[in-house]
């Protein structure tokens, strides 16, 4: 797969990736689940026990159960509470030396892996001393021979800094497996606004060659997605879990003031993935009707110059070919990427 751009004398052309302050600027995404959670869609999410399908629980002093995940009145909640005697929850964890988990929380993981697109939730985080609440995807492999771990982090909140959250990337590709992964990660710590007494909104864009982060749907961070050379690029589930702090890590829970019950809500939660239409040749393009998606190839010339001002994305399987008289310029932004067309 390539891109191929022919120029020609006299012919110029000014194109660049545009790093677009709202994800839905890129047309080849559809939304394909809003869920708004009017009910609990016990067919699209599964409640999260203590540890789920392989997600740790990083010695965390609280344990899933059931009864913390609920719908009320078109809200998911996720409820931190504590726990009237001790919990003996699972692993070799910290917590049980000193006579169990003191708490429990709300947990709830997709049932559909996905590969590429944008997901975003509209949410109030819960606060304060030891909370750690997040939205993340995550998938590990089971090969020993070609062991993988990628993990996304869309947000995480520091229950004691209201005023911030990270965005954050975990990678690792060993072979054979290790009996206890070492991560390689790309931490952020994103500036923001006060998330103590309001929603926002939490998105990730993710595709074969970037990974983007958005708050209130406006960019903050954006890496290439290219991690030893290979990058996040196996299917995973969502998890949106309220977890606590570890003893001793930042923002430590402390058994003894946290404030509990506190809750996570939830009022949206939106995937978008990209439209696969890769049987499909595209010879010049008329902007205002195009039908945006994947295409098998695309091949332009004059006839599909842009206009000052526009912002276009434009994806491919096999190629993108720009020939003679194909002009960009100054003050449009054109995208171009050569991707497999995938979702799953």
């Amino acid at each position: 797969m390539k891109i191929r751009i022919i120029l020609i004398l006299n012919f110029m052309v000014c194109f660049f990736v545009a790093y677009a302050q709202n994800p839905f600027d890129d047309s080849n995404l559809t939304i394909v689940i809003q869920d708004d959670f009017n009910t609990f869609n016990s067919s699209r999410w599964e409640i999260g026990n203590n540890q789920v399908h392989g997600e740790g629980s990083n010695e965390e002093p609280q344990v899933y159960t059931s009864d913390n995940v609920y719908v009320d009145n078109g809200k998911l909640v996720l409820r931190t509470k504590r726990y009237d005697h001790t919990h003996p929850g699972g692993g070799d964890c910290y917590y049980i030396d000193i006579g169990g988990h003191k708490f429990t929380s709300g947990k709830v993981r997709g049932l559909q892996s996905y590969k590429y697109g944008y997901f975003e939730i509209y949410a109030k985080i819960p606060t304060g001393q030891g909370y750690w609440p997040a939205f993340w995807m995550w998938e590990e492999s089971s090969d020993t021979t070609d062991y993988w771990y990628n993990e996304i982090d869309v947000f995480e909140g520091n229950g004691c800094l209201t005023d911030s959250v990270t965005c954050n990337v975990h990678w690792n590709f060993v072979s054979p497996k290790p009996k206890k992964p070492n991560l390689h990660d790309s931490v952020s710590n994103i500036p923001a606004l006060n998330y103590d007494d309001s929603y926002h909104w939490y998105g990730m864009k993710w595709d074969p060659y970037e990974i983007s982060w958005y708050i209130d749907r406006q960019l903050v961070r954006t890496v290439s997605n290219n991690m030893e050379d290979v990058g996040i690029q196996n299917s995973m589930h969502i998890v949106i879990n309220s977890a606590l702090f570890p003893y001793g890590w930042h923002c430590r829970t402390d058994t003894t003031n946290i404030q509990v019950p506190n809750y996570m809500y939830v009022d949206t939660v939106n995937i978008c993935l990209f439209t696969c239409d890769d049987n499909t040749v595209v010879n010049e393009i008329d902007y205002n009707s195009f039908s945006y998606g994947i295409k098998k190839s695309i091949t332009l010339s004059g006839a599909s110059s842009l206009a000052y001002g526009q912002n276009i994305y434009l994806k491919a399987t096999d190629f993108i070919e720009l020939q003679s008289g194909f002009e960009a310029p100054l003050g449009s932004q054109l995208s171009l990427q050569i991707m497999e067309c995938t979702n799953y």
